[in-house]
């Protein structure tokens, strides 16, 4: 066999191997066939006044402004009407000491800071009123409960500067009116101590006494006005036109209050009946002396 002859032959054995190796049978990838789009489709569009994940805002609803409105009568004794709908009467006090106070009707609430006949007249509210006493058995009644939307609770003091030594026991009665906090010192004898501070907390409006003898003189409710730091301070327990006798000749009028008080706070003076509004809440101290008649 010559040279011409064995490479036909090579090439012929080269040709069989190949298309052997392209006839043999594989497995085939199976793809999904990519979806067809039209060409004149348009994508789906979202309407511009709604999301798909975001829900529209809601709109934020008013804070209704806390308020307040006391009636003054004369010596500690307040009418307390509440925005939420309180109607209370504060430390009645009896005939015996000048002021003529009417019975009052549509009363819910009575408190009484401590159970001196000047304070605790509670047959002054008509009908069937709750009556919180703050002191029990002589001792401090524990007091924190709600009223009618409003949350009621008491400070112990005492009565002296002898730590109850001379006329024994007092409260403070704390009145939280949906974040406006108003305090009755009632028939505060001392300056307060940082325990007693703490446990009345930040106060808006405090009805403080200022006459003297009986309570704290006016030196000293300026120190206790510094103490809780309100924006409005009401003064009671002083002396008037009306008091009896046996008291005017012993409390001090309110004017020695407000000299005691010098540049310290802002003096307006008031109706018989104010109303006080947590938003209108005066910017700098004031002292609202109130008439009780």
């Amino acid at each position: 066999m010559n040279a011409h002859r064995l490479f036909h032959l090579a090439t012929l054995l080269t040709l069989v191997v190949v298309l052997a190796g392209c006839g043999a049978t594989t497995s085939p990838v199976t793809q999904a066939p990519p979806t067809a789009v039209p060409a004149t489709a348009a994508p789906t569009a979202v309407p511009a006044t709604t999301s798909p994940t975001v829900p529209p805002a809601t709109p934020a609803t008013a804070v209704k402004d806390a308020s307040i409105t006391l009636t003054w009568y004369g010596q500690s004794t307040f009418a307390l009407f509440t925005g939420t709908g309180l109607k209370a009467l504060l430390d009645p006090t009896n005939t015996g000491t000048g002021y003529k106070i009417p019975k009052l009707e549509g009363i819910e609430l009575v408190t009484a800071s401590h159970e001196h006949s000047d304070h605790n007249d509670v047959s002054l509210a008509a009908g069937s009123p709750v009556i919180l006493r703050g002191l029990s058995a002589g001792d401090w009644a524990k007091i924190d409960q709600m009223v009618k939307g409003v949350r009621v609770r008491t400070v112990g003091t005492y009565h002296d500067d002898a730590q109850g030594g001379k006329r024994g026991k007092n409260v403070i009665f704390v009145f939280d009116v949906d974040g406006l906090r108003v305090a009755h010192l009632g028939d505060l004898g001392h300056p307060l101590s940082p325990e007693q501070i703490k446990d009345v907390g930040p106060v808006d409006v405090i009805l403080i006494p200022v006459g003297g003898f009986y309570t704290i003189d006016a030196k000293a409710a300026v120190e206790v006005v510094n103490q809780l730091n309100p924006k409005v301070v009401v003064p009671m327990h002083f002396k008037t036109a009306d008091l009896a006798a046996s008291l005017a000749g012993v409390l001090a009028p309110v004017d020695d209050f407000i000299k005691a008080m010098g540049d310290k706070a802002t003096v307006t003076e008031a109706g018989q009946t104010v109303t006080i509004e947590r938003s209108k809440l005066p910017a700098s101290r004031t002292i609202m002396v109130m008439k009780y008649k």
